[in-house]
């Protein structure tokens, strides 16, 4: 992480996004989507020492946003406990949802259901009850979108999930969902964007809140 703040531009907005703290189906790899559930100890532990390291990196933040989820909202609240801001609610910032194959883990995703290849051949394609990749692609970048006009020359925390963060990434920087593959994020790991008339990757999935914590 640089040591010093990153200049930013009056036309543009300070994006830290948050993948949310550590959860049962991380430990298990299983794809987790719009189900809910409930930080771990670990993450517990992961949320407390993100806000602590936002508020000394970062002490000028206008706002927090997060997912509806109940994972992204508990991070959200303990990274706002740090820096005494309530925290708003982004329901574009959600997570890639698969409908029926929710909980289902990222190798039988892969081998048994072959997801991955049909999204490589359709982006399009939606499990039953699920999302496509256009979808999620099209929904979480209308919300970041917005939430960058509404505090342009600000800093802000977005609190998000893994594939929606990817797409994201993907999305504002080449302009290509299936780059999505490039972007993997820990558990609270913090990436910087700077968005506006162009989009600036300024660092990615910083843990060094992380290291001496016991995984």
């Amino acid at each position: 992480m640089p040591q010093s703040l990153s200049e930013l531009s009056p036309a543009s907005t300070r994006i830290l996004f948050v993948r949310h703290g550590q959860i049962q189906a991380n430990v298990d790899k299983r794809w987790h989507g719009w189900t809910d559930s409930s930080l771990t100890s670990t993450g517990q532990q992961q949320a407390s020492r993100a806000g602590k390291h936002l508020k000394r990196r970062h002490p000028k933040i206008a706002a927090i946003y997060a997912s509806p989820l109940e994972r992204t909202r508990h991070t959200a609240q303990a990274i706002g406990d740090a820096l005494s801001l309530d925290i708003q609610i982004a329901e574009g910032l959600k997570e890639y949802g698969i409908g029926e194959w929710e909980g289902v883990r990222f190798e039988e995703l892969r081998d048994q259901h072959k997801f991955f290849d049909r999204l490589k051949q359709d982006p399009n394609f939606a499990p039953k009850d699920g999302e496509s990749m256009n979808d999620v692609s099209s929904r979480a970048l209308d919300s970041v979108t917005t939430l960058a006009k509404k505090h342009r020359g600000e800093t802000i925390v977005a609190v998000s999930h893994g594939a929606a963060m990817a797409l994201i990434l993907a999305n504002l920087l080449h302009q290509d969902p299936y780059e999505w593959g490039r972007y993997f994020f820990e558990n609270t790991g913090i990436t910087e964007l700077h968005v506006g008339d162009k989009t600036t990757l300024i660092d990615f999935n910083d843990t060094s809140h992380l290291d001496d914590l016991q995984i």
